[in-house]
């Protein structure tokens, strides 16, 4: 069985395990489905789609009310079908849809790291007609911010620990921010 196997049976037996119908909060193996999904859709179309519907199902179809970080992922799978597409109408349409969604996050909860991250990963990747560059930087730093707080309650430190390298291979990074992550890189491969 392959990973993309593996997720959806995961993901349709927590589906009619833990079902969230309007739930403000997702649960932790909800949360996870997305997480790890998520790595897998970077690279597969069908899975993100899968996962997007997964989320819907999960979460209603009324994105209004799913909670920040399920829009977050949410936004950043919506801009994947953007990435995946090989129509440029449909990659513009779907690339300004998760822009809006990934602004909404933000702005709905500034400090959520998840959100930060996909959105300066998402907006680092895609091109200055989007006008989005502006925000790359600011996110960039609030990210930056929130991981030197060290707090892996919610985001764990496997999660961070990814953030930190991703953010280290990026061609955004001043030697004093670089500097940083690599000392907080450093911590996060020591500490169990």
């Amino acid at each position: 069985m392959n990973n993309i196997s593996r997720i959806i049976v995961i993901a349709l037996f927590f589906s009619v395990t833990h079902a969230e119908k309007g739930s403000s909060k997702p649960s932790a193996e909800t949360l996870d489905i997305v997480r790890t999904g998520f790595y897998v859709a970077v690279n597969n179309e069908d899975t993100t789609v899968n996962l997007m519907h997964f989320i819907q199902e999960e979460f209603l179809k009324d994105q209004s009310e799913y909670p920040p970080v399920i829009l977050a992922y949410y936004a950043a799978l919506e801009g994947l079908r953007g990435r995946h597409a090989s129509n440029p109408i449909t990659k513009f349409v779907h690339v300004s849809q998760a822009i809006e969604k990934m602004n909404r996050v933000v702005e709905m909860a500034p400090g959520l790291l998840e959100g930060r991250f996909l959105r300066f990963a998402f907006f680092h990747q895609i091109p200055g007609i989007f006008g989005v560059g502006n925000k790359v930087e600011s996110d960039l730093q609030v990210t930056m911010d929130l991981l030197e707080k060290r707090d892996y309650g919610f985001a764990g430190k496997k999660l961070q620990k990814d953030m930190v390298d991703y953010l280290l291979h990026t061609d955004r990074l001043k030697n004093d921010q670089r500097a940083r992550l690599e000392t907080l890189a450093q911590e996060l491969n020591t500490t169990p």
